[in-house]
């Protein structure tokens, strides 16, 4: 509890009133910024027996929101309780006087209390505006503009809490009242043990709450810049498969990766997986999108690729291709960590791919290669026909050679004919001492096959 019965009344008074002041100030900021998108889409629901009026004005609907708030000044009290109970830090009850460390705390985040504040307005109003049974259509303009004017702002509570309501306008149902889970699929049941095995039907989208939900997505989307907030808004959506289509949720994500903010982009990039389980056609226009824009966009939608491939399977290899062509190094080098991924999918093509990693001249691709698929390649091709251990080892820096190394001293038992070639290739093109690194390792596990090994490559002795 924040608040404590020993504490001084009068503290908690004076601290109530500031906040509840701080938080008109943000209602004012946010209903103006809410309303400069007049007019206000209709409401999803309305008593047939009453015709709908929208406001005549922002003025007069700003006025409107003021007075609701101030005739709940009580709720208001009850709200900061729970707002305290969720912001104040356990650790503050094993403070001298954890009422007073409370409110100094709450105090100092004034700007939170007061977004947090305002956001259970809104979920007041809509649940008064959603109300199947009598929906109250005044309370709508006010919830749809605080909610627009709230949105602007990039948050946890605006991306969570906004979120859900904006669910909620879509689906045209009260907030709270509807599973807020995935849409329910052949991966997702609900099992207890001893029970049957039951699906929960999928909530369906409502044409009337889909075009009031889309059209505060179209406000945050022709934001300039779009409001961040709006990914991850759309990346919740794709979990509810009803809501993709109503809201263009595949369009409106290929819409932003094209337009210049780089970082939006990117984080667009990493949702491509999830659009391929929605929207095939929508899905290959976001990725030749995202394939059209700078290196850091295309690094976000590489770093992407392991979740692609898992997804699609063979049909991802096109994509990965490309990556692995890219004129940026660092594209190529994001890509290639997916490469061990594809040694089912194409054995021929890994080992082609794998080659053409190798012929690569930057070093952070050749590390980033030999820690993660030159294993793999390893296990498939132990007899290297294709020569990239031992480029590997002759251009390779201490990384590439310490984890080359490591793999070719586990063919030691395994596969030693295959080590052997391997082995004399690299002497015959660089020479005795190029192996050096090798003996030492190999002398520290058995300092007996170290020297068989070794008379073996320099004197022709017997294999091992």
């Amino acid at each position: 509890m924040v608040w404590s019965p020993m504490s001084d009344w009068r503290e908690q008074t004076a601290l109530s009133q500031r906040l509840f002041e701080h938080t008109k100030e943000a209602l004012d900021v946010a209903m103006k910024r809410g309303c400069e998108d007049w007019p206000l889409p209709e409401p999803p629901l309305s008593d047939p027996d009453f015709p709908v009026r929208p406001p005549k004005d922002p003025a007069k609907l700003i006025e409107i929101a003021h007075a609701l708030l101030n005739a709940n000044r009580a709720a208001f009290d009850r709200d900061l309780e729970s707002i305290g109970e969720s912001l104040v830090p356990h650790r503050l009850s094993l403070t001298a006087d954890p009422a007073r460390e409370a409110r100094k705390w709450l105090e100092r985040r004034g700007d939170e209390v007061a977004e947090r504040a305002l956001f259970i307005r809104v979920e007041t109003l809509l649940a008064q505006a959603l109300d199947a049974d009598a929906p109250d259509v005044d309370r709508w303009w006010v919830a749809i503009a605080l909610l627009n004017g709230l949105s602007s702002k990039d948050s946890p509570i605006s991306r969570q809490q906004g979120y859900h309501l904006m669910e909620s306008i879509a689906l045209a149902r009260k907030p709270g009242y509807w599973h807020g889970g995935a849409t329910p699929g052949p991966h997702l049941v609900d099992w207890q043990e001893g029970s049957e095995v039951t699906t929960v039907d999928p909530i369906q989208a409502d044409a009337r709450g889909s075009f009031a939900a889309g059209w505060l997505l179209d406000r945050m989307e022709e934001a300039d810049p779009p409001r961040p907030v709006l990914v991850e808004w759309l990346d919740i959506a794709m979990a509810r498969r009803t809501l993709v289509v109503p809201l263009s949720i595949l369009s409106r994500l290929n819409r932003m990766a094209g337009d210049g903010n780089i970082i939006l982009s990117s984080r667009i990039a990493a949702l491509t997986p999830k659009g391929w389980d929605l929207d095939l056609e929508g899905s290959q226009k976001l990725e030749l999108t995202l394939l059209s824009r700078e290196p850091q966009v295309r690094c976000a939608l590489a770093d992407a690729l392991d979740e692609i491939i898992h997804r699609r399977g063979a049909a991802a290899l096109p994509l990965l291709d490309t990556l692995l062509s890219d004129e940026s190094t660092d594209v190529v080098r994001v890509a290639t960590g997916s490469l061990r991924l594809t040694v089912s999918l194409d054995s021929d093509g890994f080992a082609n791919r794998c080659a053409r990693i190798v012929h690569q001249p930057d070093s952070s691709i050749h590390r980033r290669f030999t820690q993660t698929a030159l294993r793999d390649y390893l296990v498939q091709h132990p007899e290297d026909r294709k020569g990239l251990t031992v480029q590997l080892w002759i251009d390779g820096d201490e990384v590439v050679r310490t984890r080359l190394r490591e793999l070719l001293l586990h063919m030691v038992d395994d596969h030693s004919e295959a080590l052997s070639s391997i082995l004399n290739r690299i002497v015959s093109m660089d020479g005795d001492n190029s192996l050096e690194d090798l003996w030492r390792g190999l002398d520290v596990r058995s300092p007996e096959k170290a020297t068989t090994w070794r008379n073996h490559i320099e004197h022709g002795a017997e294999l091992p």
